[in-house]
């Protein structure tokens, strides 16, 4: 389901393999989602994003996000890692983070969703299921998209 509006969505991509985030990014234009995905490929880099620290100083180049849809297996700062960091901080504590990953452990769902991840999503094999997947991400139901 598209957005309503004509506003792209703001999504930080947190994605260490480059070939996943191109699929993504294809799989949301293939959806018709209006998105603007800002991808930085560790944690680490991701908190200098939302802290604007170094080049992303400049808000205007890269302005804080709606959302971020997260990898978990991720070098030097893993998403766990990542979600606890960003829950402790009160300006991030209601930004809706979708965790989406190759994962398919129930240990590791649980965890996401306690460290505080809106939605868990397993990386789909086919590229038609990812399109059906980024589709739902510019409307949440009930706080959680599906």
């Amino acid at each position: 389901m598209a957005r309503k509006d004509a506003k792209p969505l703001l999504i930080l991509h947190v994605e260490d393999d480059e070939n996943d985030a191109i699929l993504f990014q294809k799989a949301c234009e293939r959806a018709g989602l209006p998105a603007q995905t800002f991808r930085v490929e560790a944690a680490d880099i991701a908190k200098a994003y939302l802290l604007g620290e170094g080049i992303y100083a400049d808000r205007a180049r890269y302005p804080l996000p709606q959302i971020v849809v997260l990898d978990l297996k991720m070098p030097r700062m893993d998403g766990f890692e990542f979600l606890k960091w960003l829950r402790q901080h009160e300006a991030f504590a209601a930004l809706p983070v979708l965790v989406f990953t190759a994962s398919i452990s129930r240990e590791d769902k649980s965890r996401a969703l306690a460290e505080g991840a809106n939605s868990f999503f397993i990386k789909p094999a086919s590229f038609d299921a990812l399109v059906k997947m980024v589709a739902g991400f510019g409307v949440p139901n009930e706080g959680r998209w599906n």
